[in-house]
């Protein structure tokens, strides 16, 4: 795909509001810019490193503190869907980075809630990978639970 037509396919997608697909596109090659119009003035979110956020301002600074700690990370994002009624959506998704230890590749996944087309929450189910690959933060490893309660997190997939 080119620039061009990514940047039409990504209108048109901003268009309808936050929808999965939109989500898959825009972290396919993360672009800051386009955010704002797609997140509600108070939206909270559950984001990785464990950091809960409110408002877009804190929103938007979580998001800049991302790409400042991986600038080239993107997500590759298998698995998506809007619940029924479009308040809901939910993607799996892979992290490709790299952190202080090298490339690394992590699972997780969003659910998102949906105002009005606007993000207003977004959850992230295990944060505690973040720490373990991104920051290579020990006591992640051993901290016990995430916040999903029942496993603790996985050691690194996959290294290049």
């Amino acid at each position: 795909m080119t620039t061009g037509e990514r940047a039409t396919r990504l209108e048109q997608l901003f268009a309808a509001g936050l929808t999965t697909d939109l989500f898959a596109e825009l972290w396919a090659a993360p672009d800051l810019t386009l955010i704002p119009s797609i997140i509600a003035d108070d939206v909270v979110g559950y984001l990785l490193g464990d950091r809960t956020v409110r408002g877009a301002k804190e929103y938007m600074r979580a998001l800049e503190d991302l790409l400042a700690l991986l600038p080239h990370v993107h997500l590759e994002v298998p698995e998506h869907t809007m619940s029924a009624d479009g308040e809901f959506g939910f993607s799996r998704w892979v992290m490709h980075a790299t952190g202080p230890n090298g490339p690394f590749e992590m699972n997780d996944m969003d659910r998102t809630r949906v105002r009005d087309g606007l993000v207003c929450e977004n959850y992230l189910y295990d944060p505690a990978q973040f720490e373990t690959f991104a920051r290579s933060n020990p006591a992640s490893r051993s901290r016990g639970p995430s916040r999903q309660g029942d496993h603790h997190a996985p050691e690194p997939l996959h290294t290049r």
